[in-house]
This record gives C-alpha cells, structure tokens and sequence, in this order.
C-alpha cells in the first residue's frame, strides 16, 4: 500500500506534490506535538467508523485534524458571538441623542451631580482604573448550527427543545 502512495506522490505530472525532507520534517514534527484528543479516543472512534490500523502516525494525524477542525468550528462560533455582542449592544444615533436630551431636561441639578459622583466611584475603587469586565460567553446551539451550517453540516434540534 504504501508503494501506491509513494507512487502517487511521484508521477503527478512528473512533479513530487511533498519533497521527501519535507515528508520527514513533517513526520518529526507531528511526533513531537501533542494533539488534544487523545489517540484512544480517536482509535474508538476510528474503530466505530470501521477504520482500523497498526499505524500511530495516522491516529496522530486523525487526531491533530479533527483538532484543527474542531478548532476553526469553535473560533467561527466565537467571532459570530463577538459580532452579535456589538450589533445588539450598539444604540443608534437617533435614540442616543433623544436619550440624552430626555434625561438632562427631566433632571435636577442634584440628580446629575449624584450620577456624576456614583459613576466615579463605580470605576474602581483603588484609583483611576477602568472597571473590570467580565468577558463570559456561553456557546449557543443557535450559534454553533450556523456555524457547522457554513461547513456543511446540517443540525437538527429534536421536537422536544423548539
């Protein structure tokens, strides 16, 4: 077998698709990375899937492919999270500047000064350091069927959750 995948490295058009050091760089450094799934689970699988082989290389590859996939998959969801953070967080013009006229028309001088005051000291407490945000986000089914929706896989909810 590995004959016909030497062979067809080869002959394509007279050309090598992989110089042979690069092969073996290539090689070198897969065993030296350490995938996040680890080659047990990847051989369960592959054995579910009717996969089998002797070769540890080719788990390690699994591996480090469905690593990098799952990778992209999570990045997408999370850049969609970050987008559909600022689109629903950001006012338009109009309500910002009706806003603002309302509420300095209704207000009293010493409401204004006790917002101005409780604004300071929300900052920090310490000094003059901006307040702390907390940057938790939840990946959502919404967000992860679209994603693996531009990938080509097509996720279905059962009844019981629509």
């Amino acid at each position: 077998m590995s004959e016909s995948i030497d062979h067809s490295l080869s002959t394509n058009n007279d050309e090598a698709l992989m110089d042979e050091d690069e092969v073996n760089k290539f090689t070198a450094t897969l065993d030296e990375f350490t995938p996040a799934i680890p080659e047990n689970v990847t051989k369960f699988y592959m054995r579910q899937c009717g996969l089998e082989t002797d070769d540890d290389r080719v788990v390690k590859l699994l591996s480090v492919s469905v690593q990098k996939f799952m990778s992209d998959i999570i990045n997408d969801c999370h850049q969609l999270n970050k987008l559909r953070q600022k689109s629903s967080n950001r006012p338009t013009a109009a309500e910002t500047s009706t806003a603002a006229t309302t509420s300095m028309a209704n207000a009293q001088p010493s409401t204004v000064e006790a917002a101005a005051t409780t604004a300071e000291q929300s900052t920090n407490a310490a000094g003059n350091k901006k307040p702390v945000v907390t940057t938790n986000q939840t990946l959502t089914l919404h967000d992860l069927t679209h994603v693996l929706d531009e990938y080509g896989i097509n996720v279905k909810k059962t009844f019981y959750y629509t």
